[in-house]
């Protein structure tokens, strides 16, 4: 992940909580690894069948690599203390997977790729995991995926290691040919920017469209998507690159002006979306504005009320108030008293998981519930290829914690697990309005 990668709404009434929960959350060791519960009492045939690296009579041991202490100053260290709880919870309330406990074990890698790398290389080739999990960040992640697709540098990628559930929406991590032992858990960038496009054909026809985008692969992917999906393609009347010289930006946004924009889609980062905002309200210009969801409203309204209190996020809020973006999790302000939300809450705080609940800790539950799925498919082959082949044959689940309507399906052709989104419109107090049904581009779900 990146910046840009501080994704879904946390909402006004818990942003400040969540900020400092996030620091807490992480600041222990900086490996960190729970002690397993026991095992529940099972038969042997739940035991049998093949297994091999990170797999015992008793136990199933993973392994992730993130930033745990926040030294690489991002909160992605929830995600990693969800899952282990989530495990937690499995491992005392549900026996565990095909009999045994499932741990993870955890390394923190400061954000750093040489760090992720010499982290991922240790915990296969010393803990002799059965997998990794939930890797965030295109560019902190690649050097060790290349790895887990290729551990001996053989140019021959039979014998990976399967590399689950990245917290990331680079488009490439679906390419089968670079990366086969790679599946993905968020959306990737250029469906989002699909999925938009789809629903300005659908509910703002024939309105004017331009794009304020970056030079990464996240602003790349997002031009790529709308340019794939607007039609007619007139309506894209320009596509601006993100200049971040002096006075760049306000040129960008009076060229958007100047063309006649009348949505604009900004695939740039939390700040740089704020400052596009704040600088087109200041020329007068009003455009209707789409956003990435992997750029949580909360952060955006913190940008443009100038800080976390309440009254700054009041005024950020209601700049952002009718903007529009997307999601696939619940959330924890607009669900709060959803059963599944509740539960999440309720395992998070019994577990040792980050409380108060957050957007990352809704994303690292959701990516132990697919592992969990995966396991259970894979009992009678717990190899690393039966684990990826059992990630394969999802198709039709939603984690407890997904939006309606979002589901992961996936095949041994098509490793982008979530093609499904539900377009909201921001309100005040940074709750969210649903805008009519998701939009599917998934090739398996009929429309």
């Amino acid at each position: 992940m990146t910046v840009a990668e501080l994704h879904r709404p946390l909402g006004l009434t818990t942003i400040t909580a969540a900020l400092v929960v996030l620091v807490a959350c992480s600041s222990g060791a900086g490996d960190a690894t729970p002690t397993p519960s026991p095992s529940s009492a099972v038969d042997a045939v739940s035991r049998g069948g093949d297994f091999g690296p990170g797999v015992s009579a008793t136990q199933i041991t993973l392994g992730m690599t993130n930033d745990l202490v926040r030294a690489g100053d991002t909160p992605y260290g929830a995600i990693t203390a969800a899952i282990q709880a989530y495990l937690m919870k499995v491992n005392d309330e549900d026996g565990g997977v095909c009999g045994r406990d499932v741990v993870l074990i955890a390394r923190d890698d400061q954000y750093e790729a040489k760090k992720a790398l010499a982290n991922t290389k240790e915990l296969v080739e010393k803990q002799k995991v059965l997998a990794i999990l939930g890797g965030p960040g295109v560019d902190v992640h690649k050097p060790a995926a290349v790895y887990l697709n290729d551990p001996n540098g053989d140019g021959k990628k039979t014998d990976g290691i399967p590399d689950l559930f990245v917290s990331s929406g680079w488009i490439s991590w679906g390419d089968r040919a670079t990366f086969p032992w790679v599946v993905g858990s968020l959306p990737d960038y250029a469906t989002d920017a699909r999925i938009q496009a789809h629903y300005i054909m659908r509910e703002l026809k024939g309105k004017k469209v331009g794009i304020l985008h970056s030079s990464d692969a996240f602003g790349q992917s997002y031009l790529r998507g709308l340019k794939e999906a607007l039609k007619p393609a007139k309506l894209l009347v320009t596509a601006q690159k993100y200049d971040p010289s002096a006075g760049g930006l306000k040129a960008n946004v009076l060229a958007l002006r100047e063309a006649g924009a009348q949505i604009v889609l900004l695939a740039v980062s939390p700040g740089t979306t704020a400052q596009a905002m704040k600088t087109a309200k200041a020329e007068g210009y009003k455009p209707r504005w789409l956003l990435s969801y992997a750029n949580s409203p909360s952060l955006i309204a913190r940008e443009l009320g100038g800080g976390i209190r309440a009254d700054q996020l009041t005024a950020g809020f209601n700049n952002l108030n009718g903007a529009i973006t997307t999601k696939y999790l619940l959330s924890t302000i607009d669900d709060e008293k959803s059963p599944a939300i509740v539960d999440h809450r309720r395992i998070m705080v019994t577990y040792g998981g980050p409380n108060p609940i957050s957007s990352l800790t809704v994303e690292g539950q959701s990516i132990a519930e697919l592992t969990v799925e995966t396991l259970r498919r894979a009992c009678d082959d717990l190899t690393r290829e039966g684990v990826r082949r059992a990630a394969e044959s999802i198709t039709g689940f939603s984690p407890s914690l997904f939006a309606r309507g979002v589901e992961v399906n996936l095949s041994a052709s098509d490793h982008y697990a979530i093609q499904t989104l539900q377009p909201v419109e921001i309100q005040a107090a940074g709750l969210t309005r649903g805008l009519g049904a998701p939009i599917s581009l998934d090739p398996t779900v009929t429309p």
